[in-house]
């Protein structure tokens, strides 16, 4: 009995890294077609040309940015020539914080005190001495479009690459810039359940030590991907499980534990479904429950506002994953608390 527990630092992971959404796999299955397209549209910069503008849209979960992420690592380690530059606009909402991660990749430190425009200006001629593919993931997030003005007007050699989830948001743009752009849409479907199955079976064989998944396991778990048409949703349940099964120290990932790990899915829904920046403030919430609300905003790396962290809490209000409250104290006013979750005795009224 004692050969089916795991032993003193034994594990059923190889390489848990695998099972990370951003971990790019030396072969990505089912997405060659738009990969090439991909590819070929950027090659056109080892002509001396201009490379296509692309609009990449589709569901969630799906392998859009998998994808292109994996062409720019192809570019980045076969040329020497094109510069790829990856920027998620969750992260960068701003023509200003875009043009600092660019600054950043590029070395230059001469950023004090100078607004865009003059920043955009100081490193348009180290820019343009190698051709660049610009890649902004979340496009739908920006909340200006400076950044693709300085790139067409600015940058000699470029191609621009826009990924998001919103299909209709190339229409929401200035008609003079879309007309500028010019881009080409490149549309992902989502997977089948077989290719669901191939994906997670390759996932496996990086993650985990072979025949760990007892029988029908991994096609419980493709069941459930291809239902939520996410294949993120996968990746999470073979990590669930597999740490399930090691929780009772067992050398097999049963039935059972991948039934576990569907119960928790909705611990990955809130997690996707939220930003970065939600995602730390709902953290510091469920940490700090019942403090004011300026307590709280204090223990946050202040990259944003009062204001902006006050419209995040009520974001997070609204899909009901915590609770807001404003008590009158005397002299000093009203005093907002946050409380994580639905507080029923403050809700229930």
């Amino acid at each position: 009995m004692q050969k089916d527990f795991l032993q003193g630092d034994e594990s059923i992971f190889l390489n848990d890294i695998a099972l990370d959404y951003n971990f790019i796999p030396s072969v990505l299955l089912h997405r060659e077609g738009q990969q090439a397209y991909i590819g070929n549209c950027i090659k056109l910069l080892e002509q001396n040309k201009n490379g296509r503008n692309l609009f990449i849209f589709g569901d969630p979960g799906i392998g859009k940015t998998l994808a292109t992420r994996y062409v720019l690592k192809q570019v980045e380690e076969n040329s020497d020539e094109i510069m790829p530059v990856y920027i998620n606009c969750w992260k960068h909402d701003t023509s200003y914080k875009i043009l600092l991660e660019i600054c950043n990749l590029i070395n230059y430190k001469f950023i004090q005190y100078k607004a865009t425009d003059q920043l955009m200006k100081d490193i348009k001629s180290i820019l343009n001495k190698r051709s660049i593919v610009l890649c902004l993931d979340e496009i739908d997030k920006l909340q200006d479009f400076s950044i693709l003005y300085y790139f067409l007007e600015d940058i000699f050699k470029r191609s621009l690459i826009f990924i998001t989830n919103d299909k209709n948001w190339i229409n929401i743009i200035d008609a003079r810039l879309k007309s500028r752009l010019y881009a080409n849409n490149v549309e992902f479907k989502p997977y089948d359940y077989n290719e669901i199955l191939d994906i997670l079976k390759q996932r496996i064989e990086y993650a985990f030590v072979k025949n760990v998944f007892e029988k029908n396991c991994i096609e419980e778990v493709a069941k459930k991907t291809h239902e939520l048409k996410d294949v993120r949703a996968g990746i999470f349940l073979l990590k669930e499980s597999g740490d399930i099964a090691e929780s009772r120290s067992s050398k097999k990932i049963t039935l059972e534990d991948v039934k576990r790990a569907i119960n928790k899915l909705a611990e990955f829904k809130i997690k996707n479904d939220l930003n970065e920046g939600q995602n730390k403030i709902l953290e510091l919430v469920k940490r700090y429950s019942g403090k004011p609300i300026k307590d709280i905003y204090n223990y946050y790396n202040k990259d944003i506002s009062y204001r902006t962290f006050r419209r995040r809490l009520e974001e997070l209000k609204d899909a009901k994953l915590i609770t807001l409250e404003e008590r009158s104290i005397g002299k000093m006013g009203k005093v907002a608390y946050a409380y994580y979750g639905l507080n029923k005795k403050l809700v229930e009224f």
